[in-house]
């Protein structure tokens, strides 16, 4: 007897000619993705190309001029940032963004908050996950090294228990023994289930780990493949892996 042909893959987040910008300036156009469940799609793109502007787009923090975004069956175009929150889409921004005085653990309550208590009771467990906030937990944030805030800006989004990660930039200034800390994370984040769109500069790492990926120039989808397909185009290879 032969096996049951598998259940097609979900789309959990669906992108349709999206359109955004600052001020006069149009940076984003007609940009078309999807993100599926339990997948992890990656973003490449030389600096400028429009990927952050498409995170920020997608979370609700710059205002979109046309298009549509669907989050989980419902479209939320239109929704503010905290309400996309509240549904599982969760960004994590470049930078990192802490509460600089206040403590990690402090910055992990802010966040799980809007769970309330069964965010407050991942907290506890996202210290198992990274020893090292738990060392840290009573420190002021902003006193944390670079590689430090960004697992506590990670352990923060999971605080919130996400359908989807936002994660923008997470290896950006990091030493390379940090950058694999990082990706490791990001990895076993996917494993666990959650599906992550992710923008790194690191198009090499980004691609081994990617299901799918899109390359973007200029505000403009120009590629999109599996993230081995991408990972050796020619034009991929020649432009962002140094071949």
């Amino acid at each position: 007897m032969s096996a049951a042909p598998a259940a097609p893959a979900r789309t959990l987040l669906a992108v349709d000619s999206l359109r955004a910008g600052y001020g006069n300036i149009e940076v984003l156009h007609e940009v078309s993705i999807a993100l599926e469940e339990r997948t992890l799609c990656a973003i490449v793109g030389a600096n400028g190309a429009g990927k952050t502007t498409l995170l920020m787009a997608l979370a609700g923090v710059l205002p979109t001029r046309g298009g549509h975004v669907r989050f989980d069956g419902d479209e939320i175009t239109r929704l503010p940032s905290h309400a996309r929150v509240a549904r599982g889409l969760v960004l994590v921004p470049e930078g990192r963004r802490m509460l600089p005085g206040m403590s990690v653990e402090e910055n992990l309550q802010v966040a799980a908050s809007v769970r309330g208590a069964e965010g407050f009771g991942r907290i506890e467990g996202l210290f198992d996950r990274f020893p090292i906030l738990r060392t840290r937990r009573n420190l002021p944030a902003g006193s944390l090294s670079g590689g430090e805030q960004q697992m506590l800006a990670i352990a923060r989004a999971l605080a919130i228990g996400p359908k989807a990660l936002l994660l923008d930039e997470p290896s950006m200034g990091l030493a390379p023994k940090l950058v694999d800390e990082i990706f490791s994370i990001v990895a076993d984040e996917r494993a666990r289930g959650t599906s992550i769109l992710l923008v790194e500069q690191n198009a090499r790492r980004a691609l081994a780990l990617a299901d799918h990926a899109y390359v973007m120039e200029r505000g403009r989808v120009v590629l999109t493949g599996t993230g081995a397909e991408l990972a050796t185009h020619r034009d991929v290879v020649a432009a962002y892996l140094g071949g």
